[in-house]
């Protein structure tokens, strides 16, 4: 599933593509959408924002289209009228003069307005999002309060009530290179490893952000480029290399599962 630095990065590429223009076209999957189609043609395309993993295309007078990749989902942005080949199935299309921003795949999208968009089951339970504005105080404070402060790291980390955005790649990294163990909750660190835990959660998810998906520093990269790794070999210091030596130690990389969900772990630089 893409997570937040993912769904940023997505509306940007929208927002190039089609923000300040007038939509000339529009076509919605589902059934429920169908009226929108009339209601939002000549409509000016506003503002394109992601919130954690969701993501909001706003319009003039009031008109708000939220969606949710969830695994799935992928946009595109062709120029007006052209199709990628896919197999996927459009769901939404939204179309420019000059580009149409298309939606595959994905199960959730809405039109609502303002104050219904406020109240949205996802977005209003949304908690701080990593790429808007968080600092670490924010982290640590949030990470000392009762609602978190007793769960586990593993699953406190996919609860997008505490950190918008992250995910199962994030959740890995943040992890390690804040060096803690998955089991851990926050009542259980000092304030210094907090504050390293924040540091890391922002300097990971900006990195991925800033660099499509990757996670690792400048340095590892330029290492495993030249020992001739592949990105989806050198993406990451733990997540999905299993078996492998961890970067900073050696010691092999494990594979164990979370919160239900699969986490990759350095036993000794976490301290398992």
């Amino acid at each position: 599933m893409p997570e937040g630095p993912e769904i940023h990065r997505e509306a940007d590429k929208i927002s190039n593509a089609i923000a300040d223009s007038h939509l000339r076209y529009i076509y919605y999957y589902h059934d429920h959408l169908k009226p929108f189609e009339k209601e939002l043609a000549e409509k000016r395309v506003e503002n394109v924002e992601a919130f954690g993993k969701g993501l909001v295309i706003s319009f003039e007078d009031d008109f708000h289209m939220y969606s949710h990749n969830q695994l799935y989902g992928k946009w595109y942005i062709k120029p007006a009228g052209d199709y990628p080949k896919t197999n996927r199935q459009l769901r939404a299309e939204l179309r420019t003069d000059q580009k149409s921003a298309l939606l595959y795949s994905a199960s959730e999208i809405d039109v609502m307005d303002g104050e219904s968009i406020k109240e949205h089951p996802y977005l209003s339970k949304l908690g701080p999002d990593l790429l808007k504005g968080v600092t670490v105080d924010d982290i640590v404070e949030r990470s000392k309060s009762d609602d978190f402060r007793r769960k586990m790291f593993a699953s406190l980390l996919l609860d997008q009530t505490f950190l918008s955005g992250v995910g199962n790649y994030l959740r890995t990294e943040i992890l390690f290179d804040s060096k803690i163990d998955p089991s851990a909750k926050p009542k259980d660190l000092s304030d210094e490893q907090l504050i390293e835990f924040a540091k890391s959660a922002l300097t990971i998810t900006h990195r991925a952000y800033q660099t499509k998906g990757m996670t690792v520093a400048d340095d590892i990269l330029s290492e495993a480029k030249q020992n001739g790794e592949k990105r989806r070999q050198y993406r990451h210091y733990l997540f999905n290399r299993a078996g492998k030596p961890c970067r900073m130690c050696g010691t092999e990389v494990e594979k164990l599962e979370k919160s239900g969900r699969r986490i990759y772990v350095c036993r000794n630089c976490q301290g398992l």
